[in-house]
């Protein structure tokens, strides 16, 4: 339920942010948002898996210098963005716009704003507590609306306060983890340099991976704003928008899926891992087709509802992506279940593969067709290549069919409407007594 406030909060302020804003400015804000986004992922691949490998079942001690060395590492990180940043939004004007040079003085601030509720929301992951992960999340999307309501209200919707709102809202949510001691931020005094090396070492080829995955919504943006000009950004970004609501899913089905491929990793249960990995593919798979089918018939209707008439030109590519996003949830997993049995250099080489394939795709044919319908295409082509080459890595680790996928993800569906109807049937008993 947390999940789906969150998502509702998130895209009324998109609704609003894509109105209120020209297509042109609304474009600059969207390819800075994928670039803050992109930093905070690398600080987030570097120590997100590592902090759920070494610290989900340990004693307690040792939790503590896994902790702390986590908090080392994303200090010193949050303290070079900080550096690189400011030196980049004040002493290098020349090459950069005012709008990027003013973006660019804010966006170390907001990654250090963001810190500590996303380290919060890591150790949460790691000790299963998502009920807290679902409230950061409320209070972040939930605290931006607001704020954005606020400044059409008194009539100050501009880009540069539609900045300072979403630095704040960071700052909110960080608040809001230190007040209710989530973060654990005190444990950095018990940091040893062996758990650095170690945390640094595991996480340095999943920020690769990750990195290079982010890159591929990246590269659209930017290789669009290049070859074309921000609106046509603005247009790319609805079909992102849509894509969001898979990915609400997957994040869930992951944020559960990885300590339990964790656990079963080290237990030496490699066919518990392979189960677990058919499982959760396979129950995502079937849970977005309904999304996928109703998309694709209302897409013009959503699109109004989602923005305005300006955007409906953006359908053919809508439709394209929600077509291809039946592939997402094998895509995800197979990166996933590659790092947790210790193989995310193989990720990282999907990933690789993945951005190599759409960066020359993308050049190509915009310079073709000078349509963004054209890097939609190439979106498609890279997916179906990245799922390929991931599922004959992982097949020479572990032992699954497409067969075994669907048979499992069908049981795990049955399984869930079996506990959905056992709950709905004991609040009515309840509401009966």
């Amino acid at each position: 339920m947390g999940n789906v406030v969150s998502a509702f909060f998130n895209l009324l302020s998109f609704a609003i942010l894509v109105r209120m804003l020209a297509p042109g400015a609304f474009g600059e804000w969207v390819l800075f948002l994928a670039t803050y986004t992109m930093l905070d992922l690398m600080r987030t691949a570097l120590l997100q898996s590592g902090l759920i490998k070494f610290y989900a079942g340990v004693p307690e001690y040792r939790g503590r210098k896994v902790v702390g060395a986590a908090w080392y590492i994303a200090i010193t990180l949050t303290l070079v963005y900080l550096l690189a940043c400011g030196i980049l939004g004040f002493l290098a004007p020349s090459f950069l716009s005012p709008v990027w040079q003013q973006f660019m003085r804010w966006l170390g601030p907001m990654l250090l704003f963001s810190l500590p509720f996303n380290f919060a929301s890591w150790l949460l992951q790691a000790s299963h507590k998502f009920d807290k992960i679902l409230q950061l999340r409320v209070v972040q999307n939930g605290s931006f609306l607001i704020l954005l309501c606020a400044l059409y209200l008194t009539d100050y919707f501009t880009l540069p306060n539609v900045l300072y709102a979403y630095a704040l809202a960071l700052a909110i949510t960080s608040i809001y983890s230190l007040f209710f001691r989530w973060t654990q931020v005190r444990t950095i005094f018990f940091r040893t340099r062996s758990r650095v090396r170690e945390l640094v070492v595991y996480g340095r080829l999943i920020v690769g991976s990750m990195l290079t995955s982010s890159a591929l919504n990246y590269s659209d943006s930017f290789i669009i704003r290049t070859m074309l000009n921000p609106a046509a950004v603005a247009m790319y970004s609805i079909p992102q928008k849509f894509m969001e609501v898979i990915e609400i899913i997957l994040r869930s089905f992951v944020a559960t899926a990885q300590p339990a491929i964790s656990a079963a990793v080290n237990r030496n249960d490699w066919p518990g891992v392979a189960r677990a990995f058919c499982r959760y593919t396979g129950v995502v798979t079937i849970i977005i087709i309904p999304f996928i089918f109703i998309a694709v018939l209302l897409t013009k209707p959503f699109i109004l509802i989602l923005a305005d008439s300006t955007y409906l030109p953006a359908t053919d590519v809508v439709r394209i992506f929600l077509l291809s996003a039946i592939l997402y949830p094998i895509d995800r997993f197979l990166g996933v279940t590659l790092d947790m049995i210790n193989k995310p250099h193989l990720s990282f080489y999907k990933s690789v593969l993945k951005l190599a394939i759409n960066v020359l795709g993308d050049i190509l044919f915009i310079w073709w067709f000078m349509d963004i319908r054209a890097v939609a295409a190439v979106s498609v082509l890279h997916l179906v290549v990245g799922v390929a080459f991931g599922y004959f890595c992982l097949q020479k680790y572990l032992h699954f069919s497409w067969r075994d996928i669907m048979r499992l993800g069908v049981w795990e569906c049955r399984n869930i409407f079996r506990k959905v109807l056992t709950k709905l049937g004991y609040a009515q008993n309840s509401g009966t007594l």
